[in-house]
């Protein structure tokens, strides 16, 4: 897909939601800008990254629906948190086995 001279909404995020703000702009118009969006992954990524306010994407890239749209959730899990999980039992067995040829 080519985005050279694509039309872009004026997408409002605020906590994770997404609202069109029912502006509409040529991508030269908003070109070198941090909110320019290629994909709906990158709208994501940069909203968590820059946090809330105006973001620009392709028109026929926003999802159809009417309503507000989840960009992303804000339920983060800490690393350190997670348990660190146990070799499975075939690759315990499989080291086992390698150990009694030795």
């Amino acid at each position: 897909m080519t985005l050279v001279n694509s039309l872009c909404a004026e997408i409002s995020i605020f906590e994770g939601i997404g609202e069109p703000t029912g502006l509409v702009v040529e991508r030269s118009a908003i070109r070198g800008k941090k909110g320019l969006c290629k994909s709906m992954r990158d709208l994501a990524i940069k909203s968590r990254v820059l946090g809330d306010g105006y973001y620009y994407i392709p028109v026929e890239l926003w999802p159809k629906a009417k309503g507000p749209v989840v960009v992303h959730k804000h339920d983060w899990t800490v690393i350190g948190s997670i348990p660190r999980t146990s070799r499975s039992a075939k690759k315990r067995a499989k080291i086992a086995a390698v150990r009694d040829r030795a």
